[in-house]
């Protein structure tokens, strides 16, 4: 079908993979329905990225059907199994324990840890948006584009027919990966160590039913190899090797005879039969943009920020991110938020992320970036205090008299702290067991005890008057505390109230009852949304 001429979008995602997917559907979901191209013809087919944390399992979660198609396609997965030893015939034990890992999360979150590939999670990613309305065009690339005061003007072409058309945004996302021509045409600058080191990933098909459990997801490191097996819960199997061309190794050392000699080597069955689906290169990236909005441009997932695999957190940033700018998008178009409320994405997300980011070089573990020749068994999962233990900092958290700038708190004594990730409490509603998150995600809102009635009616006052999306839930009067700690956890009195965003992170609290609850609120509504 041809498109027309001078087609008007709000918003102009180029990109289809976890960033501009989880872009397309925060977009559609608030009621945004944006236009994303991605020059391939379908989703990622090639297992990689193993792995959501919880932080992005709750965000996905405040998406109705996304979580629950995710926990679908992960059936009875657990946590992945870690081994080590000269080859995996040999290495059968399991050496971590993840009872305690997944004890300390449930503490903190009724969300799961989930490991699917993004082969699949994407799947999923893009028939939600679809539903949602999202216009998802594949097979379609970016070939030009413009910015000025009031638009984005961009050329489009259908790669299969060669058409070109013409597409106005009111913003353009750049999900364009870590190459990111957008980024490079803007002339935005990247700090971080560059290229810190390479891999070469080989998929194979092998009956390995005598060495993986089907349905469990399982990793084994080979120490002094450098190689690594991945088996996910789908029965793909994958071998990561260092690679290092900088020493003279290039993709001549990759051949087919090559790749199944060292397939067979890393199982530890010589006459192994096998056959080898795909073998690629994979660098590994450390880098993170000067900046992230540029005009109507805003840069998100790799083309940001990109980090090695070695936590598995790179897909996690991306999906993060573009749920992040979804929903600030969002109040803008709507006319919710004033355009500032765009700046506090790079403000908030760049020092956090960095963060992350310096840990996953860290984790390389030996200063030429080695990445697979030495098996770190000490970290099996990311630290708790990055995924759920963040604190934001902008013009949309009303940071308290007295306040420090910190970046993190530990996740398992929270302090309810305007910036921070707002505390899972287990309630119960009509004698359903549920989450605080589950009340978060669409709209503000607003919490308060059972002495907050003040707050309850100053909620819907200021609503009808700003035109926003804002409820309010009282703790206490139908949501049961189920284990009385939601007040010490979000540091407030019954007859207080904090606000929270739909990222679920505290804009702002008033820890007891106020004088004007009425005024108060509209005046932290009105900075928290530029307005």
């Amino acid at each position: 079908m041809n498109k027309v001429s001078n087609e008007r979008v709000p918003v102009l995602i180029v990109g289809g993979a976890y960033t501009g997917l989880s872009t397309a559907l925060g977009l559609a979901h608030h009621g945004v329905k944006p236009l994303l191209v991605e020059r391939r013809p379908t989703t990622s087919t090639l297992p990689k990225a193993w792995g959501l944390n919880p932080r992005t399992m709750e965000l996905l979660d405040t998406i109705p059907g996304v979580g629950a198609d995710v926990r679908a396609a992960m059936g009875n997965g657990t946590m992945p199994a870690v081994r080590s030893g000269a080859s995996v015939r040999v290495a059968t034990q399991p050496e971590i324990d993840p009872t305690p890992f997944i004890a300390a999360y449930q503490a903190m979150t009724a969300a799961p840890v989930c490991f699917l590939p993004q082969s699949t999670i994407e799947k999923i990613l893009r028939s939600r948006a679809e539903d949602l309305g999202a216009d998802l065009r594949f097979g379609t690339e970016l070939v030009s584009w413009t910015q000025d005061d009031d638009a984005v003007t961009a050329t489009l072409r259908d790669v299969s027919s060669g058409h070109e058309y013409t597409v106005q945004a009111d913003y353009l996302v750049a999900a364009d990966g870590n190459t990111s021509p957008i980024r490079t045409s803007l002339g935005i600058p990247l700090e971080g160590g560059g290229r810190v080191g390479h891999v070469y990933v080989i998929t194979f098909e092998a009956d390995l039913t005598s060495y993986f459990t089907p349905g469990h997801f399982v990793v084994v490191g080979i120490p002094g190899s450098g190689t690594s097996v991945i088996h996910d819960s789908f029965g793909v199997t994958t071998l990561w090797v260092d690679y290092f061309p900088e020493e003279g190794q290039s993709e001549a050392d990759f051949t087919e005879e090559k790749c199944l000699e060292r397939v067979r080597n890393a199982i530890g069955v010589p006459d192994l039969e096998c056959r080898i689906a795909n073998a690629r290169p994979f660098p590994l990236n450390h880098q993170l943009a000067e900046r992230f909005v540029d005009g109507r441009v805003i840069l998100a997932g790799d083309a940001a920020h990109a980090c090695p695999p070695v936590g598995g957190q790179g897909g996690n940033l991306a999906i993060q991110d573009g749920y992040d700018v979804a929903w600030r998008l969002a109040l803008i178009l709507t006319g919710q938020a004033g355009p500032a409320l765009l700046d506090t994405y790079p403000q908030e997300r760049r020092p956090v992320i960095n963060i992350t980011l310096e840990r996953e070089v860290a984790l390389l573990g030996v200063a030429e970036g080695r990445i697979l020749s030495t098996f770190d068994e000490s970290q099996p999962i990311p630290t708790l205090r990055e995924q759920l233990g963040f604190r934001y900092h902008s013009p949309a958290v009303r940071t308290e008299p007295g306040d420090d700038m910190s970046l993190q708190e530990d996740p398992a004594a929270p302090t309810g702290r305007p910036g921070t990730r707002a505390p899972h409490v287990r309630l119960t509603l009509d004698g359903e067991t549920l989450s605080t998150h589950d009340l978060f995600g669409k709209e503000f809102v607003l919490l308060t005890g059972d002495d907050g009635a003040e707050w309850v009616d100053a909620a819907a006052k200021v609503a009808d008057r700003f035109g926003v999306g804002l409820v309010s839930r009282q703790i206490g009067v139908r949501f049961v505390d189920a284990d009385n700690v939601w007040r010490s956890r979000y540091g407030i009195e019954s007859a207080g109230a904090a606000l929270v965003r739909p990222d679920a992170v505290i804009a702002w609290r008033c820890k007891d009852a106020a004088d004007d609850p009425e005024r108060e609120l509209a005046e932290a509504l009105t900075a928290v949304l530029a307005r």
